[in-house]
This record gives C-alpha cells, sequence and structure tokens, in this order.
C-alpha cells in the first residue's frame, strides 16, 4: 500500500512551481497525495520566510500536522527552514529541516533519514547555490487554470529589510532552452497562460555566459509556438529597458498587467531601504508603462511603518501613488526579519499609527482598484476561466488583471479556456460582470 503524504504550501508562486515539480517527483516514486487536512503517513510544508507572520503560519502547520498523526514524518522544506532551522529542531517541529537547495533532492533526503539523530537537518548555505536546474513539471499540482514557470531564483539586490537573499541565494537563471522545454510540457497539457516568475525576474540573464536580459529571453521564445497568454510577475522599476518595452508592446501574447514593486515614495526611506531608484523615476516609468499599454492593470508593493518613517515621509507615498495610474496596491506592515540591516533600525512604527497607515492605503487600494474597473465597462476581454461559482456562472481574470464573472450554459467553457467577455457592469463587491462573446 502507498504511504499518503499532504504536501501544504507558502508564499511565493516560486514555491507553487517547485512544489508541482515535488508532488510529481513524489508521485512518480509511488507516493499517494492527500489533502493536509487529512491524516496521513508523511506532511511537507513548503516554508516562506518573507515575514514574521509567514513564519508564525510555518509553525502552525507543523503543529496541525502533529495533531493529525502524532506518528506521522513531518517535513518542512525551504525558506523558513533555511532561516530558523535550529529553532525548529529546538522546539521538534519536525522530523525533517530541508534548506533551499536540499528541498529539490526531497527523496534522497528521505531515504537517508535513518542515517540521522533526530530530525534529519540538512540545510547548506544558500549563498553557495549552483547554477539553476531545471525541474521538469507537467501541471501545476494545485490544479490551477494559470501555470507558473520558475525562470530565475536567488536575488543579489539585498534591500535592507529584506532576507531572501538569504535563503534564496544568489541570483541563477533557467537557461533559455530549458524554459523553452517547460513551455512545451505546459503547451501539451494544454495551458492557455504561463506566468513567468522568479524571486527577482528582471535579474535574469546576467549570470549566464555571455548574459542576457528578459528582452532577449522573450525574443528567443517568439520563434517558436506559444501558450496564448504569457503574463510577467514582478519587475523592478530599474528592469524596464527601452528594448523590453519596446518588445512588450509589440508581442500580443504578453498580457497587459504589469506589477512594478514601490515601497515607498520617499526618497530618504528608499535610501535607508537600499532600493536603487528615486521617486521622479518610479514616476517617469509608470507614466511611461501606461502611455504605451493604457488599458494595462499596473501594481505596486507599498510598505509601512519602515524605521524612521516619518508623516512626512508618509504622506509623500500617499501623493505619489494617488497621481499615479496605479490600478492597485499590495500593503505590507515592516516587518523585522533576523539578520538584515532594517531589523537593528530604531525608529520603528508600532501601534495604533501604522494599523491607520495600513488602513489609509489599503482604502486608496480599493478606490484605484474600482476606479480601474469601471473604466473597462463596455470594454471587451479575454478572460482565463479559473472558477465555476454556480452552474453555468464562471469567474475568471482578464488578460489586465480584472476580476471576471459570466454566464455560459456552452458546454465547451471549463478551467483554463479563453473566453472574450463584454463587461457591462461593476459590483460593489469588486466584480466585473459581463456576457461573453465566444466561446473556446
Amino acid at each position: 500500500m502507498s504511504l499518503t503524504v499532504a504536501l501544504e504550501t507558502l508564499g511565493c508562486k516560486v514555491n507553487q512551481y517547485e512544489s508541482s515539480y515535488l508532488s510529481e517527483v513524489l508521485t512518480g516514486a509511488g507516493y499517494k497525495l492527500v489533502p493536509f487536512r487529512r491524516p496521513a503517513d508523511i506532511y511537507i510544508v513548503h516554508s516562506c520566510a518573507v515575514t514574521s507572520k509567514a513564519a508564525f503560519q510555518t509553525r502552525q502547520l507543523l503543529r496541525r500536522a502533529k495533531r493529525n498523526n502524532a506518528d506521522a514524518q513531518v517535513m518542512v522544506l525551504g525558506c523558513d527552514a533555511q532561516l530558523e532551522s535550529t529553532r525548529i529542531a529546538k522546539e521538534k517541529l519536525a522530523t525533517h529541516i530541508l534548506g533551499a537547495s536540499e528541498k529539490l533532492d526531497l527523496l534522497h533526503w528521505m531515504d537517508v533519514a535513518g542515517s540521522f539523530t533526530s530530525p534529519c537537518l540538512a540545510v547548506g548555505d544558500a549563498r553557495l547555490a549552483a547554477t539553476m536546474q531545471p525541474l521538469p513539471t507537467t501541471r501545476m499540482y494545485s490544479g490551477r487554470a494559470r501555470a507558473f514557470l520558475k525562470v530565475q531564483d536567488g536575488c543579489d539586490s539585498f534591500c535592507s529589510y529584506c532576507i531572501v537573499p538569504y535563503t534564496r541565494g544568489k541570483s541563477r537563471s533557467l537557461a533559455s532552452q530549458h524554459v523553452r522545454s517547460q513551455l512545451d510540457r505546459y503547451l501539451d497539457y494544454g495551458y492557455q497562460e504561463v506566468v513567468f516568475t522568479g524571486i527577482h525576474l528582471g535579474q535574469w540573464g546576467r549570470d549566464l555566459d555571455p548574459p542576457q536580459d528578459l528582452a532577449a529571453l522573450l525574443k528567443f521564445l517568439a520563434g517558436s509556438s506559444l501558450p496564448a497568454r504569457i503574463r510577467l510577475s514582478s519587475l523592478e522599476s530599474v528592469e524596464w529597458s527601452d528594448d523590453l518595452l519596446y518588445y512588450l508592446n509589440s508581442n500580443s501574447s504578453i498580457c497587459s498587467h504589469f506589477h512594478v514593486p514601490l515601497q515607498s515614495g520617499s526618497n530618504e526611506i528608499l535610501k535607508a531601504m537600499h532600493r536603487p531608484y528615486t521617486p521622479r523615476q518610479y514616476i517617469e516609468l509608470i507614466v511611461e508603462i501606461n502611455r504605451k499599454f493604457p488599458r494595462a492593470g499596473i501594481g505596486a508593493d507599498v510598505m509601512v511603518g519602515f524605521p524612521g518613517e516619518t508623516d512626512r515621509h508618509f504622506q509623500e507615498t500617499v501623493e505619489l501613488i494617488d497621481r499615479l495610474p496605479l490600478t492597485y496596491l499590495h500593503v505590507f506592515p515592516f516587518s523585522p526579519r533576523p539578520g538584515t540591516d532594517a531589523a537593528e533600525l530604531s525608529g520603528r512604527v508600532t501601534g495604533g499609527t501604522l494599523k491607520q497607515r495600513a488602513k489609509f492605503l489599503r482604502n486608496l487600494d480599493t478606490n484605484k482598484r474600482m476606479e480601474f474597473r469601471q473604466s473597462n465597462i463596455g470594454q471587451t476581454a479575454e478572460v482565463l476561466v479559473e472558477t465555476q461559482i454556480d452552474t453555468g456562472l464562471w469567474r475568471g481574470t482578464s488578460d489586465n488583471y480584472l476580476q471576471v464573472m459570466f454566464h455560459s450554459a456552452n458546454h465547451s467553457v471549463l478551467p483554463g479556456s479563453l473566453v472574450k467577455v463584454r463587461l457591462k457592469k461593476l459590483h460593489r463587491t469588486g466584480i466585473v460582470s459581463g456576457e461573453p462573446l465566444s466561446t473556446p
């Protein structure tokens, strides 16, 4: 009888992609995957460490696994295991603790665990990670309608608040021919949309010989069959070359949706964060993206409460966001991470002030989202179907990142299919409803 494995993934799209690879490795070795809430022989938590909340969630899941089956093997993989292996071992939360590189040899560490004293601890220096290896997978293990493709890993930027360069290692790129091979696997499975993702996507190609850039990767791929839609995940403002802008504007397969992290609208705070741009440079880029892609969804990460952030600094952030054609925000309160420069800084914003600033920005996010959705009413959008809400009622995502709901009794409408929809009404919930103009 096959041993059962429950796999739960926290964090970013890169983790989601890696979990898809690991799930296929496990099923190929004869293990049976089951939901995390069910009893299992082995529990695996693919962890995240980008915030203290993510680390807390990791420990919650490890404890839940023990409650589900006290005799189970409990494995923690990835970023939080890399960062807090000593703490996890001391608290006896896991039988296996595997770092960012070691997790990719999951079966090996499962096999040799008996030669270790409890727990099996395999955590190397992430900064010594070698070139990026391909992780072939057929489909997303979570059943997502869109596929993620990790084309880059690691980061060399060392922003003062970020632990990721220490948990993920140096920037490494997946060679273009391996990107092509993985795209082919997704095409064979039938995916209509693939999201190119990485820890620092815009650094793709810098470590290759000869060095390349993201525009070169996209041009290389354009010579052969592609999914109907390619979506790019987060790109830093300093990584938007004229060549990349020109290519994106001339390629209809690239989704009109771009995420450009801001973090702060204050030049002083950006310097303290070790961010390599000024507010003026950020403004100029967003205005140019909006000029070239007037219907594009444009998002930004914004951090509140960074040490030393005054009312003036916060107001500079608000005014910058308010004047720009951003369509949504991801708002994050500052989270001190052990080992980063910012964790040692004084002047943290806490309590009511932090909550008020976060609430203000989230209200601004709501307004930006509603304005953008309203501006799309009457337009036609190509919607990737993701979920059936009710009989004949479907929900999906447009190429410019709108959540769209529509009715269709056509049996060819399924999760993963593309449907042209005329956008007709904006609901108070924020979702846009429409009428299908075509079916797959």
